[in-house]
């Protein structure tokens, strides 16, 4: 009795599946109302250094200004909104961009922690009705997906996406020393300051604070359970 074998078909390899990457769309048009864009006047020192390295006394008139922009999101029903205590910084005035105004609206400070670099903001008027839940960094794990949403540059709404690199990094910065930051690989520039990093499922894990300005793909935000820890004490 003669046994036949089986010829080996040769079989294509599977294409990846366009599903295997998030639907990130539909997130940011959940989120988006909630962040917004934050431009603050800051008074400057009265003295003034020129390129030849001489200060002048102070001039007459009123003392020169600086505007420094960021970003917040609303994280309470109350319309408070959460930025980096650095944005608002020796501010004289605060303006909101809020999503679908064409005008910015005034803005006060409710409280601020210096030490972790954490603001309490609330607009005047109506404020987005969409909020942001904080969540629990302690179950953010290396190489999930976030998303950041700010005002790079300026430029309001902007998107990125990218991975947790590590968490838990100690920096300084400054006088501020920050012991629990995640560290992500989701696009972050000037302006980015106070803006949410969220997971997949729409929670904020850290708030976006600083960058590595000499390497590419190096970005910082404060854990969310120092967050929620410092909106405690400050309310």
């Amino acid at each position: 009795m003669v046994q036949r074998t089986k010829r080996a078909t040769s079989r294509k390899p599977a294409r990846p599946s366009a599903t295997l990457l998030p639907n990130f769309a539909d997130l940011v048009d959940r989120y988006k109302k909630a962040v917004v864009g934050i431009e603050v006047v800051q008074e400057q020192s009265s003295q003034r250094t020129f390129s030849f390295g001489m200060p002048w006394d102070r001039l007459a008139g009123p003392s020169p200004r600086s505007v420094n922009i960021g970003t917040g999101f609303v994280f309470d029903e109350r319309g408070y909104i959460l930025t980096n205590e650095h944005v608002v910084h020796g501010a004289a005035r605060v303006m909101m961009r809020l999503y679908g105004r064409k005008k910015p609206v005034p803005a006060r400070i409710i409280g601020t922690d210096y030490v972790h670099d954490i603001a309490i903001l609330q607009a005047d008027g109506s404020a987005p009705n969409t909020v942001l839940r904080i969540g629990r960094s302690k179950n953010v794990r290396v190489g999930e997906w976030v998303v950041a949403i700010g005002s790079p540059l300026g430029l309001d709404h902007t998107v990125t996406v990218g991975i947790i690199s590590s968490t838990e990094r100690p920096m300084q910065i400054g006088d501020r020393e920050y012991p629990n930051l995640l560290q992500t690989d989701a696009a972050i520039n000037r302006g980015n300051s106070g803006g949410p990093l969220i997971n997949l499922r729409g929670e904020v894990v850290g708030m976006n604070t600083a960058v590595s300005q000499s390497s590419q793909g190096i970005g910082f935000a404060i854990a969310a359970d120092v967050l929620r820890d410092a909106i405690q004490r400050i309310l």
